[in-house]
């Protein structure tokens, strides 16, 4: 922590049964303007009051966020949504029945009362309704809407567990409550309802083949190869320790990755290996971590973040990151390894 910052202070809360009274000082926190930290079941987010300007700017302060990247708003209860959108299509309705609270963060035409600082300067806004039972005790508390990005610096990885928080930004944030591990450990998917057809702007914890049960192969756009929006809105977390090189899901994948590691050993490169467990033993000489079984990309998914971030610690030259099949859960992590990609050669 910098010199003459002051530490956040941390609650440790049982995820379960959150003690009240914690997550009450930590409510009124938010109603003066302050800044919590809090997880949800994706990763933890950086909470302020939603409809309060000074508060959210805050937000972009602390994360050295750009201007034009919105906030997402967290509620607590289904109805608030028809306070913060002027326009509720009935497919919303139909997701949030099915979705929420859950993973899902729903573009929509924005209220009056929402702050330009919230939307980016843009005409929409993006709500979710976590599940999780600390952020809906926070939020309920607070009695407004908490605009929560994750709790990293710009263009870092999301943080999944409080740690994450306090090793980025300890000294920033008023109070860090600590619920332990999130359970699924990526973002949210984010799907723009004011478009036709519908178009996810983000890859996350609802998978498209999930939207489509609900939404119709009519009514949402085939924009996998290329998610994005204006001004690379809602833009996943980007940042690798020197240079990463991604190695697609082929059949000789492991024996690409083996080369791969060989060739840069030999010219004196420090070479990190991200595999499945199934290959863990197969990389000599390489700093190798596990991020799950490629039986289990859930497990995967879940371990993606907190993977980088420890190859962050061990000074490597070039980092060789097993690839998944892109379809389902597997497509958005390829989608956030993909971001992770820099340009050069190493």
């Amino acid at each position: 922590m910098k010199k003459g910052l002051k530490e956040s202070i941390i609650f440790k809360v049982n995820s379960a049964h959150p003690q009240l009274e914690k997550i009450k000082n930590a409510a009124n926190v938010i109603k003066q303007g302050g800044l919590v930290a809090f997880p949800t079941e994706t990763v933890y987010g950086l909470g302020a009051d939603g409809l309060n300007i000074k508060a959210c700017s805050r937000i972009f302060s602390v994360k050295k966020r750009p201007a034009n990247v919105p906030l997402i708003l967290h509620i607590a209860c289904k109805k608030h949504l028809f306070d913060l959108a002027k326009k509720i299509p009935r497919e919303a309705k139909d997701l949030i029945d099915r979705f929420w609270p859950g993973p899902l963060t729903l573009v929509l035409p924005k209220s009056r009362i929402i702050p330009q600082i919230v939307t980016g300067g843009l005409d929409t806004v993006a709500i979710r309704m976590p599940n999780n039972p600390i952020a809906l005790k926070l939020i309920k508390y607070a009695q407004t809407p908490i605009a929560a990005p994750s709790a990293n610096l710009f263009r870092g990885h999301s943080p999944t567990c409080a740690q994450h928080v306090i090793d980025d930004l300890n000294g920033n944030v008023d109070i860090i409550l600590d619920g332990g591990k999130t359970s699924l450990g990526i973002e949210s998917t984010v799907l723009d309802l004011t478009v036709k057809p519908f178009k996810i702007l983000r890859l996350g914890g609802i998978i498209e083949k999930d939207l489509r049960k609900i939404l119709g192969k009519a009514k949402l756009a085939d924009n996998r190869k290329k998610i994005k929006c204006p001004t690379n809105n809602f833009h996943p977390s980007v940042c690798s320790p020197g240079k990463m090189i991604l190695v697609e899901k082929t059949k000789d994948q492991t024996s690409k990755m083996q080369e791969l590691a060989l060739q840069f050993r030999m010219s004196g490169k420090k070479v990190g290996v991200m595999a499945t467990k199934e290959n863990k033993n197969k990389f000599n000489g390489c700093v190798v971590k596990v991020i799950g079984s490629e039986k289990d990309l859930n497990t995967c998914a879940l371990n993606l973040f907190s993977t980088l971030r420890s190859f962050s610690r061990e000074n490597i030259d070039v980092l060789i990151a097993q690839g998944f099949k892109r379809k389902d859960i597997g497509l958005t992590i390829m989608n956030r390894l993909q971001k992770n990609i820099k340009k050069g050669s190493p």
